[in-house]
């Protein structure tokens, strides 16, 4: 029961956090119109307004607590 709650948070949390991410780029791309920036975002600092930044930080870290949340689901009920 538990390990079916962990795997639908887990499922949440990464399609949320993608959904974050991919809007705060749509959102980029959309104001600046520089799709190759868009490329640039992950490696290199381009300028994003404060709730592009806002909705790209908390994809990420969404994605990455649905990442925390998948190793403790393989540690307790492995499969």
């Amino acid at each position: 029961m538990l390990a079916t709650g962990m795997f639908t948070l887990q499922m949440a949390l990464l399609v949320v956090g993608l959904a974050m991410v991919g809007a705060s780029i749509a959102q980029y791309g959309k104001r600046t119109h520089d799709w190759a920036g868009v490329v640039k975002m992950f490696y290199k600092r381009v300028e994003m307004t404060t709730s592009e930044y806002k909705s790209y930080r908390l994809g990420v870290a969404l994605f990455v607590l649905g990442v925390v949340v998948r190793i403790v689901n393989l540690t307790f009920w492995p499969v």
